[in-house]
């Protein structure tokens, strides 16, 4: 029956590669028509997991070709579940889910006939269902013991609490053991990826914390510099309109209705925001390393990299843009905001109402969501919102690439360009 399932996948393969389609639509085509009919005949029939893996080769295989990838790209790298992962799933996962799926159906059937008969679902040697169900249940019930672990910057205590193996029904015990597989699978990837000497540089912070060119000849600053001049451009325009609104244009007026009539259903009450209308905003960037912090706010050498100030309401609003890898925004934002901390608080020890900003957009063109916490408090909404996030995201995407077209040269000669 593997062969059989093998055959089908390459014929599919073959016409979906045959089409005239871009590449990114073959995948969209091998994903949700071709990815939902092998799954089954998996799930039904007793192949062995060495033959899943066979056809899990082939189908990366034509992904790989189809996205453009280099034939030695590792498999980990299209089905890790990172912050930036495609939104892909392997043959091998989603066979085992489905073998799993299938193990927990016959261990916890209604009928007594079914669950006494203790039917085992075979899979081969080299990764067996039902121990790895039975793994799975012990990791679930040693999670009920430790206890609910708080993940991320969510205080204690936030966010749904999970569900308990003891207290959970057939139907999520059943959702328990397949989400624990897929943990288990992500984790052989993360173990992979960590193994890899080229392929595993994401795990570490910025990507290429070695590469000491490209850290002192500023290649790094240059691309910050690039994205910090479209977010100053977004902001510097929502300044411009703060000014020429007025005072009390933005209030919200009561409309009375006359006899007969009916009322607007429709909310348009204007976006809130931080810059108030009719003030003098004053605002400096940091492109070049040539910023001087305002001395009528504090003293202070640290430079952030947006400052915008309102000496009428004492008002301070300061931005520190960070252009990390993506899985180091969380630790970038926590180490700006812990860096700026002390210039906060001595301009409000000055009688100044100062809000802090460490905004992050990631290297290959992630914007994180401070960035846009950011350009919503300034008052951006709809198409002026996206169009600002989209111009970010693009200029960072171009940077990294030109970064990357240049890595091997010893001279950097982007700033004269």
């Amino acid at each position: 029956m593997g062969k059989a399932i093998l055959q089908q996948l390459s014929a599919g393969l073959s016409r979906i590669d045959a089409s005239q389609l871009p590449g990114k639509h073959k995948v969209w085509c091998y994903h949700f028509t071709l990815y939902p009919r092998v799954m089954w005949p998996l799930k039904m029939s007793e192949v062995t997991s060495s033959a899943v893996s066979r056809m899990d080769a082939k189908a990366n295989a034509c992904i790989r070709k189809w996205l453009g990838l280099p034939r030695c790209f590792s498999a980990t790298g299209l089905y890790r579940g990172n912050t930036l992962h495609l939104p892909l799933k392997s043959i091998t996962l989603g066979y085992r889910q489905e073998k799993v799926k299938l193990v927990m159906e016959l261990r916890e059937s209604s009928d007594e006939t079914v669950k006494d008969m203790h039917a085992s679902v075979r899979s081969g040697r080299k990764w067996r269902a039902e121990e790895e169900v039975d793994k799975a249940m012990s990791r679930l019930q040693h999670q009920e013991v430790v206890g609910r672990v708080q993940t991320g910057r969510a205080g204690l205590g936030w966010g749904d609490p999970p569900c308990l193996w003891s207290r959970a029904n057939k139907k999520e015990r059943k959702d328990l053991v397949v989400s624990e597989i897929t943990r288990m699978e992500q984790e052989e990837y993360r173990m992979k990826t960590v193994a890899q000497a080229q392929q595993g540089r994401w795990t570490m912070w910025e990507g290429v914390p070695g590469c000491k060119a490209a850290l002192t000849q500023g290649r790094f600053r240059w691309r910050h510099d690039q994205v910090l001049r479209k977010l100053a451009g977004a902001v510097e325009g929502r300044r411009l309109e703060a000014r020429q609104e007025s005072a009390t244009g933005n209030q919200q007026r009561i409309h009375f209705l006359k006899k007969g009539e009916s009322a607007d259903t429709i909310s348009r009450r204007p976006a809130p925001t931080l810059l108030s209308p009719g003030v003098e905003w004053r605002m400096e960037v940091d492109l070049g390393r040539q910023l001087n912090f305002p001395g009528e706010i504090c003293s202070t050498t640290l430079r952030p990299d947006i400052v915008l100030w309102a000496a009428e309401e004492k008002s301070v609003l300061l931005v520190e843009l960070t252009v990390p890898w993506e899985e180091g925004v969380e630790a970038a934002h926590e180490r700006k905001r812990a860096k700026y901390a002390d210039l906060v608080a001595e301009c409000r020890e000055g009688g100044w109402s100062a809000r802090l900003y460490p905004v992050e957009v990631g290297a290959r063109g992630f914007v994180g969501g401070s960035t846009t916490c950011l350009l919503k408090d300034l008052g951006l909404r709809g198409r002026a919102l996206s169009k600002a996030t989209r111009e970010i995201a693009e200029e960072v995407e171009k940077a990294s690439f030109w970064l990357w077209m240049r890595r091997q040269y010893k001279t950097w000669g982007a700033g004269k360009s």
